[in-house]
């Protein structure tokens, strides 16, 4: 039987200066979860636009399940202005009031989110009540958790976050979120391994940290185990989605009972081909992944 996976958050067309994409965080999740052959449905809203449409039609050629994707009339779909550095590293210019602002609950999305194997969520869509009352209500039907940490300027709190943390399993973060939580625990030195023992500590249902590095790679932390892996070496596109990929070729690994190693093994594999294309989730099958591990080199982790 295969594992099904629930996303949970914004859906967004990204305005790259090539053109526009279909992204959101926990669409791409969903994206990259399929690819793999799970099971993924995304919770999200659109406008009753065109702009919407557009959006309906990308996702079921994505191969994601939209029976949860709704349009409503009254606020628009939502787009997000992206310009790129010379690295290729993203900055966002989000429009507020949008669909995915407004998610509204369901009893029978509920019921099926405390079905599935994991309830996937990042914590941008927490940045007005209502989607984040809303939110609430699902992770507490969830079993196991999983949440990407996604701080961008101005739409987060430490409030919120720190709220949110209390009903993670799996907690998804990069390197400069996690130096601002750690700020925010008053923790002075960039100690990423005195970070996640405070977070395993301070947050009893969090069991697991996956720490996104760039391009010193990315760690895994539990209480049991430390797991670091390093990069591919690629020419990169742009890295937008690298880490949603990230988590997603973790999450599925692991939902398929593979060792920690492995797991972070693909998902360096899957982030790093992702960096190498435009867009979050571009086109790809198991082939192309299998010929782009032979043709590139993993580097060892940076300890």
């Amino acid at each position: 039987m295969k594992h099904t996976v629930i996303g949970f958050g914004e859906v967004l067309w990204d305005l790259l200066p090539e053109g526009a994409r279909i992204g959101g965080a926990p669409l791409n999740v969903c994206y990259h979860l399929n690819k793999t052959g799970l099971n993924s449905f995304i919770i999200s809203q659109v406008g009753k636009d065109e702009l919407g449409d557009k959006i309906l039609s990308e996702i079921k050629n994505l191969g994601v399940n939209a029976d949860y994707l709704i349009q409503i009339p009254h606020y628009p779909t939502s787009t997000v202005e992206v310009s790129l550095d010379a690295k290729g590293s993203p900055k966002y210019t989000i429009v507020e009031n949008v669909a995915w602002d407004y998610i509204s609950f369901n009893q029978g999305v509920a019921c099926q989110i405390a079905k599935a194997d994991a309830f996937v969520f990042g914590s941008l869509v927490a940045r007005n009540q209502h989607s984040y009352q809303t939110l609430l209500k699902y992770v507490s039907s969830s079993t196991y958790t999983v949440m990407d940490v996604n701080l961008r300027f101005p739409f987060y709190t430490k409030e919120i976050i720190f709220n949110l943390l209390h009903h993670v399993d799996l907690l998804k973060i990069n390197d400069e979120e996690i130096n601002i939580i750690g700020k925010w625990a008053g923790i002075e030195s960039e100690d990423e391994l005195a970070i996640c023992k405070y977070l395993i500590a301070t947050f009893p249902k969090m069991k697991e940290i996956l720490l996104t590095k760039g391009s010193q790679g990315a760690l895994y932390y539990s209480s049991d185990i430390i797991v670091r892996i390093g990069i591919y070496e690629v020419q990169v596109d742009d890295t937008i989605g690298a880490g949603d990929s990230f988590l997603a070729a973790f999450l599925a690994k692991k939902l398929q009972g593979e060792q920690i190693q492995t797991c972070m093994e693909e998902a360096a594999l899957v982030s790093a081909f992702v960096a190498s294309k435009s867009g979050a989730n571009p086109i790809y099958s198991k082939d192309d992944l299998i010929n782009f591990k032979k043709t590139h080199i993993l580097k060892k982790p940076l300890q």
